[in-house]
């Protein structure tokens, strides 16, 4: 009765449109013209309606979308009408990098089944992004409610865009080859179309989508009449050459050279509609892009950092899990490796082989991942990982299951088990969540045993139970208010030992958390947050340290740190044309893990995206942390300054330099409690001064995924060999050069 009353409550949303788009024998040229008499024919879709920041309204910009197909492709055009087209943001960007500009995104629900979308989206000149949009990935935080975007893949398609008097035109052809699809048979596929504006950062859509829905996809319109297409057998082949020749100081102190490693390798792939079978030999893992910049001096456990090697990228949303027990990073240096994924109606597997050569002995993975539709939008999975190394393995198998009811509330649960040589555990989960328009809530509660160990995920810490309890209350304001949408949050976390070691018998761990979201007017951005915490020191994790001198006393920890209090405050502007930036700047008591005591940390991150033409891009960000220590005197600060220079002078033609310069300083352990220096194994424990700049440059010609040639130079310069302070020599240097083409049929 309770949940009949909160659904009546629900504004009133339009039902889903549909469109029954032509058959047309032809064939266009795209070029971002839709002069060709094909175009009269086609479908045409409109009446768009605001997503972000308030849904259910009109939407203020106008957006026709043109659709027909023939027997191997589907085309699309857009006419995205501005009343101010002087101000369309439009660069010529990198793949996947149009995150700053006017875009339009095309979602293709292609099995009709309110799961898993293919994302085409183009920006004013057609340059491109694309990806899978998978429900129920995005764990809350997702780009669409709890949906997760995955920009990794990249599809064969062309497209092609204008900038004109009254707004932009784009036209897109997909191949069917480029796409998943349920067989031979007549199609329904579900479709929606977002329209960004970045002058305003309103976000529209042709289906009337809500925010108070638990699916973005179960909100999709729907695209009839598709029949008789034609893909058959599509075999890729993808031979590639590279080489690379390293640098690195020998106990000389020289910076020696090694001889030019060349390597050559290939990827196969065969596909036919709904199933797809890669295989790789000597594949190559090198890596283009730097791993983010990171702040460690006062982490515990070890931080995520994403895939973003070639050949785990294709099909990698297929391998999502609840609690990331499937990690593709840790098959460190693969030989070979396969992969098979596939729908069969409402049943999908995934398949990811690999023979790991970074150890000794070589490990073999295998890791499979199962999931069966169930009514609406739920389902339910398994997940079965076994890395065996000699006679070392790990085998995890875990089930999970995500029920979606009453349009805007989700329950999900998991349950699994892992076996190692002498050791073994369970890992559960139970979560709900309800993504109300003007109240949501999300509760969870997850248990990590001792004794569970994943070696084919990342799961960093165990011998946990964690809970969650996040709400949200949201007001809209109305059209042309300065203040367009405000939301409140409160989100108290608790954790407990699996089992009791130390502590008081209740949690070991807990923040309190209450902010505040205000979107103003023109796009700008500001938060609030303030935290308390309290945190119990493990006595195990200080046991090896002594006071005062190698042979003093054991040392003794404080058993709390308790009433830790912080705040946060968050600016984000406009996206401009030419520049936009955001800032964040932390201040509160935070615990020092090192030496069980407490302090305050200042840390000031902020970034700034310049534009000052179409095809040069310039980023600026920075992070300063300082932590001082309650008896007085600074533990620990780091400063990163960060900077990106992209250009790109052609679609196919990319140039980036980047530049990291890093201090990480730390001073040595002592007692909270009297400041008298701590030792570990006789010398004085902690202590750490690093300064180092990391530099690389890359050169790509992509003209079509899969086809790409780099020329790369990646070079270290830092104190740990002269140990003295600012005084810099090389460390280490890199150069590949990676050439490879596609053949496609």
């Amino acid at each position: 009765m309770i949940l009949a009353l909160l659904l009546a409550l629900q504004d009133p949303q339009s039902p889903p449109p549909s469109a029954s788009i032509p058959r047309i024998e032809a064939e266009v040229r795209v070029d971002g013209v839709l002069d060709e008499p094909v175009w009269s024919q086609a479908a045409k879709l409109d009446g768009f309606h605001q997503y972000q920041p308030v849904d259910g309204r009109p939407a203020e910009e106008r957006t026709e979308i043109l659709v027909w197909y023939g027997p191997t492709s589907i085309h699309f055009g857009i006419r995205a009408f501005d009343r101010s087209p002087q101000t369309i943001r439009a660069t010529v960007a990198d793949r996947d990098r149009i995150g700053s500009d006017d875009k339009v995104v095309l979602y293709l629900d292609t099995f009709n089944d309110r799961r898993r979308a293919f994302v085409f989206g183009v920006n004013p000149l057609g340059i491109q992004e694309d990806g899978v949009l998978s429900e129920g990935s995005g764990n809350g935080a997702g780009t669409l409610g709890g949906a997760g975007l995955d920009r990794s893949p990249d599809f064969i398609w062309q497209s092609r865009g204008q900038v004109t008097d009254s707004g932009y035109v784009v036209e897109i052809r997909i191949p069917f080859k480029s796409l998943r699809y349920a067989g031979s048979g007549p199609q329904a596929w579900g479709f929606n179309v977002q329209r960004t504006t970045r002058r305003t950062g309103y976000e529209d859509t042709w289906s009337d989508a809500r925010r108070a829905n638990a699916s973005f996809l179960a909100q999709s319109g729907r695209l009839d009449g598709l029949h008789d297409l034609r893909s058959g057998i599509t075999v890729e082949v993808q031979p590639y050459v590279s080489g690379i020749v390293e640098g690195e100081r020998d106990d000389a102190g020289d910076l020696a050279h090694g001889t030019f490693e060349p390597d050559a390798g290939v990827n196969v792939r065969l596909s036919r509609t709904n199933l797809a079978l890669d295989a790789t030999l000597n594949p190559d893992f090198s890596q283009v892009l730097p791993d983010f910049g990171l702040v460690t001096v006062n982490e515990r456990f070890a931080l995520f950092i994403p895939e973003r090697r070639e050949f785990f990228l294709e099909g990698i949303d297929l391998f999502n899990t609840p609690n990331q027990l499937i990690y593709t990073r840790q098959v460190v240096d693969p030989v070979a490796g396969a992969k098979f994924t596939g729908k069969f109606g409402r049943f999908g597997v995934a398949y990811l082989g690999a023979l790991d050569e970074s150890g000794d002995p070589d490990a073999l993975f295998n890791i499979g991942r199962f999931r069966y539709d169930l009514a609406g939008n739920s389902l339910a999975g398994l997940t079965v990982t076994d890395r065996e190394s000699g006679d070392d393995f790990n085998r995890v198998i875990a089930a999970d299951t995500r029920i979606v009811f009453g349009r805007i509330y989700f329950a999900q649960a998991q349950l699994g088990q892992s076996w190692s040589p002498g050791k073994e555990g369970p890992i559960w989960q139970a979560e709900v969540d309800r993504t109300g328009r003007k109240w949501g809530f999300n509760a969870q509660l997850v248990g990590i045993a001792p004794g569970f160990e994943t070696d084919a995920g990342f799961v960093n810490r165990t011998d946990i139970i964690t809970a969650r309890f996040f709400n949200r209350f949201s007001w809209y304001g109305a059209r042309g208010r300065l203040v367009e949408q405000f939301s409140a949050f409160a989100a108290p976390r608790r954790l407990w030992e699996y089992e009791q070691r130390y502590g008081d018998g209740g949690p070991i761990e807990g923040t309190d958390r209450v902010s505040a979201d205000v979107r103003l007017r023109g796009n700008w951005n500001l938060s609030t947050a303030l935290t308390r915490n309290f945190f119990w020191f493990d006595p195990a994790v200080y046991e090896d340290l002594v006071v005062g001198d190698p042979t003093g006393p054991a040392f003794t920890p404080a058993q709390k740190a308790d009433d830790l209090f912080g705040g946060s405050v968050t600016i984000t502007t406009p996206t401009w044309r030419k520049v936009d930036a955001t800032m964040q700047v932390n201040y509160g008591e935070v615990p020092i893990f090192d030496e069980a005591g407490t302090g305050s940390e200042l840390r000031v991150t902020g970034g700034i995206g310049l534009r000052p033409t179409a095809s040069l891009r310039v980023s600026l960000d920075a992070t300063a942390t300082r932590i001082e220590r309650s008896l007085g005197g600074e533990f620990a600060h780091t400063f990163l300054p960060r900077v990106t220079v992209e250009f790109q002078p052609v679609r196919q033609l990319f140039f980036r330099v980047f530049a990291e310069y890093r201090v990480d300083q730390r001073e040595t352990l002592v007692d909270p409690a009297t400041g008298t220096p701590l030792f570990l194994d006789g010398a004085p424990a902690g202590g750490l001064d690093f300064r180092g700049i990391r530099t690389d440059f890359l050169a790509q010609y992509l003209p079509s995924p899969g086809t790409v040639a780099y020329v790369g130079y990646a070079t270290n310069f830092d104190n740990q060999y002269t140990g003295l302070g600012s005084d810099l020599t090389q460390s280490q240097d890199r150069f590949f050069v990676k050439v490879a083409y596609l053949f496609r049929h």
